[in-house]
């Protein structure tokens, strides 16, 4: 099964303090490394851990180019933003009142035909709109699909 995952899920897999959920992020990262799942990501959810590392002062270089080099060898499939998906991401983000960054990761999993799981609270409060986004929490608890939780 194909997932498109949010940055807001993967930086709980480098950072675990105060955070949420982690041991169900950390189980979607178990899963792919056992290759279970296929986690489709667009091609700014680098840049976005990454600066999310970068600006956070308890990380320092080091630490950031290892996440970067964590998440190379994770070969999570990477999608490049054409025509239609911008297309979309654009509708979605008017529609939605959501950045154009945000919408992309919905459009992905949109045009992708794939469930979307975030943390972001902008983002699940649109989930009435678009039935396949995903909680952390909703993705564990989906009957059949996980049940290695």
């Amino acid at each position: 099964m194909d997932i498109v995952l949010d940055a807001s899920v993967a930086v709980k897999w480098f950072n675990a303090v105060n955070e949420d959920n982690v041991e169900t992020a950390l189980q979607i990262q178990r899963l792919k490394i056992l290759n279970a799942i296929e986690i489709l990501v667009p091609d700014l959810f680098f840049l976005e851990i990454i600066s999310a590392f970068i600006s956070r002062s308890k990380f320092d270089l080091k630490d950031v180019f290892l996440i970067e080099e964590a998440l190379y060898k994770m070969n999570l499939k990477i999608i490049f933003p054409d025509h239609s998906i911008l297309k979309n991401s654009i509708a979605i983000a008017s529609a939605c009142n959501l950045t154009i960054y945000d919408s992309l990761y919905i459009s992905v999993a949109q045009i992708s035909g794939s469930q979307f799981v975030t943390a972001d609270k902008k983002i699940l409060a649109n989930k009435s709109k678009y039935s396949f986004i995903n909680s952390l929490e909703e993705f564990k608890d989906q009957p059949g699909s996980y049940n290695i939780f």
